[in-house]
């Protein structure tokens, strides 16, 4: 790259770099970005209020399970995970917003010493209202793979839990917390993980097509779709347009109606769907 080229680079980046920090400055954050974090539990007001009294009423709360709670972190205490380089690098300002959004929106200050602790820390306390009993499974994230290639692609990963943490974060609370295990059916080794991870306690499997690179048609799932069945785990799919977590970027994997390869190696007799997510289990 000629020398002024690369100064036209550097100063875009730079003046991007201005206008993103302008969207987060004191006087304007508040109101455009910065989630209010409250300490502790709900005010009494809202525990009380009627509504949310009413809400649990013939309700049993064991029988509550939150199916989508993610785990994230760095890595700054040892958790193993990791996020895009670019997330951290100012001459990368959306990606940089990318991840100042995502841990403002789980309370975890800039400043926090350790951002896997302090993100654990915020999960726990969110608990802390509910009655006892209710559960929330804590997602594992795989890396992409190339599909060419048999090999891990962090230039494709946006962030990387590895199971152990999750099953680790999992056992400290199990009265709250159960784990949902995250394999890349690409990977030489993925059946020998499963089995890992079945035997580990994962009570799931989830993985995120468009952000992971994962063709749910593909026949080399089949075994893997196989193996699921026989132990009667279920599989969460995200689908749909995805925005927050963009890794391999392949919007067509994100396609719902995929799914349908997967429930026909596997016949089904539960699914459930969300706003821009799907899931399946084997009978």
């Amino acid at each position: 790259m000629n020398r002024p080229r690369r100064h036209l680079l550097c100063c875009g980046a730079a003046v991007a770099a201005g206008l993103f920090s302008a969207l987060v400055a004191p006087n304007t954050a508040q109101a455009m970005l910065i989630h209010p974090c409250e300490e502790g539990g709900l005010p009494p007001a809202l525990r009380e209020h009627p509504l949310v009294v009413r809400a649990w009423d013939g309700l049993d709360p064991t029988q509550l399970w939150d199916v989508h709670a993610h785990l994230l972190g760095t890595g700054d205490a040892g958790s193993g995970c990791r996020i895009h380089e670019q997330m951290t690098q100012w001459w990368h300002p959306l990606e940089s917003l990318r991840r100042r959004v995502i841990l403002d929106g789980a309370c975890v200050p800039p400043e926090a010493p350790s951002v896997d602790r302090a993100y654990v820390q915020r999960l726990m306390q969110l608990t802390q209202d509910f009655p006892a009993g209710a559960r929330w499974l804590l997602l594992a994230f795989d890396e992409a793979w190339d599909d060419q290639e048999p090999q891990a692609r962090p230039d494709w990963t946006t962030f990387h839990v590895p199971n152990v943490y999750a099953a680790e974060i999992a056992a400290r609370r199990p009265h709250r917390f159960g784990w949902v295990a995250s394999i890349h059916p690409y990977r030489e080794d993925a059946l020998q993980r499963l089995d890992a991870a079945i035997g580990a306690g994962a009570l799931a499997l989830k993985w995120l097509p468009s952000s992971m690179n994962i063709d749910l048609r593909a026949p080399r799932l089949r075994p893997f779709y196989a193996r699921m069945a026989a132990a009667r785990l279920p599989l969460i799919v995200h689908g749909g347009e995805e925005k927050a977590v963009p890794g391999a970027g392949r919007a067509e994997l994100g396609n719902p109606l995929l799914v349908r390869a997967g429930l026909l190696e596997a016949p089904c007799s539960l699914a459930w769907s969300g706003v821009g997510s799907s899931g399946l289990c084997h009978a």
